[in-house]
């Protein structure tokens, strides 16, 4: 005989059933009790919601271990649907030969009143292939305390290597969504940059150039009265109009250098060294190693060295108060070396580790991306060092 699905109810249940049926006894007198007949059919149909939508497989069986009840988990664990496992005695369905003794002895000792946890025994699937699984197993108990069941939840159970294979497969996900999260950033770095560039620079200029001949028209004017006042406008404005468009092709600039896309690492480096001598007075030298001064490291690379060098340059301005600064782009045994280093305050190590060190972070994710690492060394009055590596595989692809 086959049982309905809805025949999968929990332990806890019991008592709830239990107090339905000493009210109904009551009834006899004093009447139905409607509100809460209602409310102990609303807990056990949420009872069967809550079997239902679990995701581990949720056995009952009888105690004559005949399989009761067999939730959609269940379903999916073994592939058997459950009209197909209900009314089937479990041992000789699920379980194969060598392993049912244990099993066995585990159900007598629910039986005798202990809960089993974290057992683990094979489920035999649909297939033929055995999946482990860490089973909880206690009593089903009806209303006057009598054993009308087993119960048995299962959690699967991963193979050690699996589960590292598993792991080892999601840090790779990670890892590759962080990298085209990365490279999407830096597109959309670079179309703006481009409008900037493009569209405001152009239309300024135009602008600036308009001007320039409206003021060659003013002096050419028969009628000086009050030319003098509009030409001075007209310088004002051009004026605006000059800075203006500085600070639109710095903001460009910062964005996406196009010397970085142009000309590549080297020359970008070499503008970020011009530029922070021209905005400190401070000393900004760069040192590259001839190997790397011919060649185009591949666009993610020299980005992410890029923003390196940018933050770190950034870092040294806003706090180090260093006088001298030198950058070193060299080749290792095994990797490429962005080094910047200045002797400034020095870096403490709190600094190092607070959370709020946003820009340190990101140095470090820009080079685990690539699967570098980032080191940075402070000592006070001396100076700091920082230095970027990047493994040579990331650096001369095919």
């Amino acid at each position: 005989m086959k049982h309905p699905r809805n025949h999968l109810v929990p332990a806890s249940s019991s008592n709830a059933s239990g107090r339905r049926v000493r009210r109904s006894n009551k009834t006899e007198a004093t009447g139905p009790s409607k509100p809460a007949t209602r409310l102990v059919d609303s807990m056990e149909y949420c009872y069967r919601a809550v079997l239902e939508t679990s995701s581990s497989p949720i056995l009952l069986l009888s105690a004559e271990f005949i399989i009761m009840g067999w939730n959609r988990a269940a379903e999916v664990a073994s592939g058997w649907k459950a009209d197909e496992a209900l009314g089937r005695n479990y041992m000789e369905f699920c379980l194969q030969m060598e392993v049912r003794e244990s099993f066995l002895t585990k159900l007598a000792q629910v039986i005798e009143g202990m809960d089993v946890r974290g057992y683990e025994s094979p489920l035999l699937t649909r297939t033929g292939l055995q999946t482990l699984f860490s089973w909880n197993i206690s009593r089903v108990l009806g209303t006057h305390g009598e054993l009308t069941g087993l119960m048995a939840i299962g959690t699967a159970v991963l193979p050690a290597t699996q589960a590292e294979e598993e792991l080892r497969l999601a840090h790779a996900r990670i890892h590759s969504e962080a990298r085209r999260a990365q490279s999407v950033a830096e597109e959309e770095r670079r179309r703006i940059a481009r409008e900037l560039h493009d569209e405001f620079g152009q239309a300024l200029t135009g602008l600036k150039f308009d001007l320039a001949w409206f003021g060659m028209k003013l002096r050419q004017s028969f009628a000086p009265i009050g030319c003098r006042d509009l030409l001075n406008k007209v310088q004002a404005m051009s004026g605006s109009v000059d800075a203006l468009l500085e600070s639109v092709r710095a903001t460009a600039a910062s964005l996406r250098p196009a010397m970085l896309d142009d000309l590549g690492l080297v020359p970008a480096l070499e503008c970020i060294a011009t530029t922070f001598r021209l905005r400190t007075g401070s000393s900004c030298t760069l040192d590259v190693a001839p190997a790397l001064s011919s060649i185009a490291l591949p666009p993610e690379t020299s980005t992410a060295l890029f923003r390196i060098a940018q933050e770190l340059l950034t870092n040294v301005m806003r706090h180090a108060g260093a006088s001298q600064v030198h950058i070193r782009l060299y080749e290792g045994d095994d990797s490429v070396t962005l080094e910047v280093a200045d002797n400034g305050k020095g870096i403490d190590r709190e600094r190092m580790t607070t959370p709020a060190s946003f820009g340190l972070r990101g140095i470090q994710e820009r080079a685990s991306l690539l699967g570098g690492h980032f080191h940075i060394v402070g000592t006070s009055g001396v100076g700091t060092t920082a230095s970027t590596s990047v493994p040579l595989a990331e650096c001369f692809v095919p």
